[in-house]
């Protein structure tokens, strides 16, 4: 071994497997502790164009999504995709020598988890949601030590996992009229109370509608209502006098200094993030998210975050009455203790990663 560690990290699919896997590498730098990192996701534009945002180049393999739930040729050519990613991640694994392989979960792990009795690497893996899916299931299957983002993770045994929490993102706090012409408002910031509005990388269109539809009502006049994720152009888009639409982006240090609470869908992440940054919120879990992970997310929030859970066949009138409570909740923010709390998931993590790589066996609870 070197003087330095040598980290592959394994993380595409969606914002919720890449950003933390990137907010841990981010830290490791920050920290400038031993080690080297090295990124590998998949080849769907969405994936590729989340590191090209944040200036990392990674390494590229021909893999676009899992083959199971897909059919006809789709499904062929995923299964072709997956036999041509075993290959190429021994291939990959044997020039890039890393002392340990970080899996931050999705389809682009199980190549990994199927090589794994051919790789001389240790390998660890991390599951942001309440519920474990079905590449940390197979890590499981073959005794890869499991970290986790929260302290239950259904379809895991107890003592089979370590709770360290979900790495997430450095947010720079600036002053409500700086985030707003930094978003691309125009004169003064308005005297409203500010919701973030986050769709996920999927399942956002309905969300979206729902706000719009409930901002309407007289008692929300006084919120405005930030729909991140719009279509794209610089600047903000009004939408009514209370609804903007704001261009996706994967910094969010405005949006979070600006909002008083957040409406969002529930993935494991962007909840972590609430929680540090001290965001109430309404909750929406996706319904048709795998396993109902995000409904199990969403109420593990609430024993350590500040918010209330909506669901999508339930009225706008709740919906409405929702709002108005939660916005009610009072945001206090500390930005050491923020950093603080960041900081600590992350040593958490590194220490349950360097542990695991002694070989001394499952880790157990923390």
């Amino acid at each position: 071994m070197s003087d330095y560690l040598r980290i592959l990290i394994v993380a595409g699919g969606t914002g919720g497997h890449i950003l933390p896997a990137i907010s841990f590498g981010r830290w490791v730098e920050e920290r400038n502790l031993p080690a080297k990192i090295i990124y590998l996701c998949g080849s769907r534009e969405l994936e590729v164009g989340i590191y090209e945002a944040l200036g990392i180049s990674p390494i590229i393999v021909p893999l676009s999504g899992s083959p199971f739930g897909v059919r006809g040729f789709r499904a062929l050519l995923r299964w072709k995709e997956l036999a041509i990613s075993l290959v190429k991640a021994r291939k990959l694994v044997k020039k890039i020598m890393p002392d340990v392989i970080l899996l931050f979960g999705g389809y682009l792990s199980v190549p990994f988890v199927l090589a794994s009795p051919f790789i001389h690497a240790p390998i660890v893996a991390h599951e942001q949601n309440a519920v474990a899916g079905k590449a940390t299931k197979l890590c499981s299957k073959r005794g890869i030590p499991i970290l986790t983002g929260w302290e239950e993770c259904l379809y895991l045994d107890p003592g089979t996992f370590t709770p360290v929490g979900i790495p997430i993102r450095k947010i720079k706090f600036m002053d409500r009229q700086t985030a707003w012409e930094s978003l691309g408002g125009e004169g003064i910031v308005p005297p409203k109370k500010f919701v973030m509005v986050m769709g996920g990388s999927l399942g956002g269109y309905s969300l979206k509608q729902s706000i719009i539809e409930v901002a309407k009502r007289d008692t929300l006049k006084n919120h405005m209502f930030m729909l991140i994720g719009g279509d794209g152009r610089s600047g903000i888009q009004q939408i009514s006098c209370n609804v903007l639409s704001v261009p996706p982006s994967w910094d969010l240090s405005a949006h979070f200094s600006l909002a008083d609470y957040a409406v969002t869908r529930c993935g494991a992440s962007t909840l972590s993030e609430l929680i540090c940054y001290d965001v109430p919120g309404v909750l929406v879990p996706w319904e048709d998210a795998a396993d109902g992970h995000q409904l199990m997310n969403a109420k593990l929030f609430l024993h350590l975050g500040k918010g209330k859970i909506w669901r999508e066949n339930e009225s706008i009138d709740l919906l409405e009455d929702m709002l108005l409570e939660v916005s009610n909740l009072q945001r206090i923010l500390n930005y050491d203790k923020c950093d603080a709390k960041r900081n600590e998931i992350c040593v958490r993590f590194w220490d349950a990663m360097s542990f695991s790589m002694k070989g001394e066996g499952p880790i157990g609870r923390v």
